[in-house]
C-alpha cells in the first residue's frame, strides 16, 4: 500500500504547529514524516539540512520514525550510541545525533506519519516537551482525511453544549485547535527576538501558555458548535465552518462570536449574525 496523506500540509495551521514545535524543541529541523508499509517520506520540512527535503523517501525500515512507532523511546540526544536507533541507516546517512518524534494518526487510529525533530548536536528533550509535541501532532491530524463517518452526537451537559461520540467530532475538535493556533490570539505571545536566544525553559513556558489559551478557547467554540449543529440540523464540522465564516466576514475572532452563540441558547435577544440565528 502506497502512502497517501489526505491532508493539506501547507495549511497555515500546520505551519503554526511546525513553528511552535521548532520553538519548543530548539532543533535544526522539524518535519512531518509519512509512513507507508514500504516507505518513509519527508512530507513537510521546517528548517534546512542537506538531504532533508520535502518529497525525499527512504525504505521505511531504514528510518528512525519506523523505530519510534515500533516502540523505541520518543527522544534521544545520543542516537549514535542509543541501541534503539544506532543502526538505523537514515541516522548514519544524515548524521543525526538528537531525535524526537510522536506518531500522527488517521481518524481511524491508524499511524500514517510522525511529527519529529532532528539535530546534529546533543539536544535533550524533556517528557513535558514530548507531550506538547503530541498535542501539536493532533493539529496535523485535524487535516488528515481518512474515514470520517458515523453518527453525530450533540448533547447538553451541566458544563454546556458538547459534541462527541464519533470520529467526525474528534476531527472537528482538532480542527478547532488548529484554527486557534493559526490565529493571532490575545494570549501571552512570544517575546520579541533579541540578540539572545530563548532558553529551552522559556520556549517551553511560552508554548504551554499558547496551548493552554487555545485549549480554553476551544471549549467555548465546541459549545457553540453544539448549539449551531442542533439549531440548524447540521454536522459539527459544517457548524464550525459556518461559525468561522461568519466571524471572518465580520472581522471577529471565532471564540468571541462563539460566546455570543452560546449566550443565544438561553437569551434570544443575543445579537447573532442572521446566518447563525435560525434553522437552515
Amino acid at each position: 500500500m502506497k502512502f497517501v496523506i489526505g491532508a493539506d500540509l501547507h495549511h497555515p495551521a500546520v505551519g503554526a504547529a511546525l513553528t511552535t514545535a521548532a520553538d519548543i524543541l530548539g532543533m535544526e529541523v522539524v518535519f512531518v514524516g509519512g509512513l507507508s508499509e514500504e516507505e518513509f517520506s519527508f512530507e513537510r520540512v521546517h528548517g534546512e539540512w542537506p538531504g532533508v527535503v520535502e518529497g525525499a523517501t527512504f525504505p521505511r525500515t531504514d528510518s528512525m520514525c519506523h523505530r519510534l512507532v515500533s516502540g523505541a523511546p520518543a527522544a534521544t540526544d545520543d542516537a549514535e550510541h542509543d541501541p534503539a536507533y544506532a543502526d538505523a541507516p537514515v541516522r548514519s546517512a544524515l548524521g543525526i545525533t538528537s531525535y524526537v518524534g510522536v506518531p500522527i494518526q488517521s481518524s481511524s487510529g491508524r499511524i500514517i506519519g510522525t511529527l519529529c525533530g532532528i539535530d546534529r548536536g546533543r539536544v535533550p528533550v524533556p517528557a513535558d516537551t514530548v507531550r506538547i509535541l503530541g498535542t501539536l501532532a493532533g493539529v496535523i491530524e485535524a487535516h488528515v482525511a481518512d474515514d470520517v463517518s458515523g453518527r453525530v452526537v450533540v448533547r447538553r451537559t451541566p458544563a454546556g453544549w458538547q459534541v462527541g461520540g464519533n470520529s467526525e467530532s474528534d476531527l472537528t475538535s482538532a480542527m478547532v485547535l488548529a484554527d486557534l493556533l493559526a490565529e493571532d490570539l490575545d494570549s501571552p505571545g512570544r517575546p520579541p527576538r533579541g540578540d539572545e536566544e530563548l532558553s529551552e525553559v522559556d520556549r517551553l513556558h511560552i508554548a504551554v501558555a499558547q496551548l493552554e489559551h487555545a485549549l480554553a478557547a476551544r471549549v467555548i467554540i465546541e459549545q457553540a458548535i453544539g448549539v449551531l449543529a442542533e439549531r440548524q440540523h447540521s454536522s459539527p464540522r459544517q457548524a464550525f465552518e459556518r461559525l468561522r465564516k461568519a466571524a471572518r466576514s465580520r472581522g471577529k475572532k471565532v471564540h468571541d462570536l462563539a460566546r455570543v452563540v452560546v449566550a443565544s441558547a438561553s437569551d434570544p435577544s443575543a445579537p447573532l449574525p442572521p446566518e447563525l440565528a435560525g434553522r437552515r
